[in-house]
């Protein structure tokens, strides 16, 4: 089965990222689609500024404002990301100390914050500690490390550094992808060797993701199911799933409707 328009684009934004250009061709053979869907591809990414079109291929579109890698996740699937938000928040009691990934779903969560209390908040984003700024109510740790600007996270030995120090906290933690029976995965092989780390380090773990993460294993595995504590998504997942989810004794927390 081919990937998915949403996951195609996501996957060629990270390949112009890396590449600073791309070309048609060069992507409908690593993809494994035709020339004439990696055309549509481009032209939506266009559209929505994340690229810019040129003869043949594509390059990073040069928009001075919230960086491109950012600002395409932030976009996707955002009402999603709220519902998702709002339910995680419900597992974050006053005084508890959590982490967030550096990820859109997880910025989703913080508005649900104002009204906790005495809260102490991990984080290795820029991006996450620029809306947790509002609320000094709450202690904050930022991890510090290695700066990747179109991701506006901290990366590297400093950021593993300082979450090796630490332990005994609840994980927030997204991923491109959940599987029955793959786990949590990712495409990005400096975030996943991160995202290990927290799941070792951490309490409980708990995976936000919206419903199209489901069941399309990224790259590079993260975390097995059964070490994950909670899932928290935006709609009822299928009865295998959550027949998977028991068995793994992972607890769901979902939209009642």
């Amino acid at each position: 089965m081919g990937l998915k328009a949403e996951q195609r684009q996501k996957m060629i934004l990270e390949l112009v990222q890396q590449r600073g250009k791309v070309e048609v061709n060069d992507l409908a053979a690593e993809l494994e689609v035709t020339d004439v869907t990696i055309r549509r591809d481009l032209a939506r990414m266009s559209r929505e500024k994340l690229i810019k079109k040129t003869y043949g291929g594509a390059v990073l579109n040069s928009t001075p404002e919230l960086t491109i890698s950012v600002r395409y996740r932030q976009i996707r699937n955002i009402t999603a990301k709220k519902m998702i938000g709002k339910l995680a928040a419900g597992l974050i009691d006053d005084g508890d100390i959590i982490f967030l990934e550096a990820g859109s779903t997880c910025y989703e969560i913080i508005p649900y914050l104002a009204d906790k209390k005495d809260l102490t908040v991990i984080v290795n984003s820029l991006y996450l500690m620029s809306r947790l700024a509002t609320m000094p109510q709450h202690k904050v740790i930022l991890t510090g490390g290695q700066y990747r600007p179109r991701r506006m996270d901290m990366v590297g030995p400093t950021a593993v550094g300082a979450i090796a120090q630490l332990s005994g906290f609840k994980a927030f933690t997204g991923a491109d992808d959940i599987s029955r029976t793959a786990g949590i995965s990712g495409a990005d092989v400096v975030t996943v060797t991160f995202a290990k780390l927290i799941c070792k380090r951490a309490s409980e773990v708990i995976f936000v993701g919206d419903h199209s993460k489901f069941d399309n294993p990224a790259l590079y595995k993260i975390a097995d199911l059964n070490q994950l504590d909670w899932i928290v998504t935006d709609k009822r997942p299928s009865k295998q799933w959550l027949v998977a989810a028991k068995e793994n004794g992972v607890k769901i927390v979902c939209p009642k409707s």
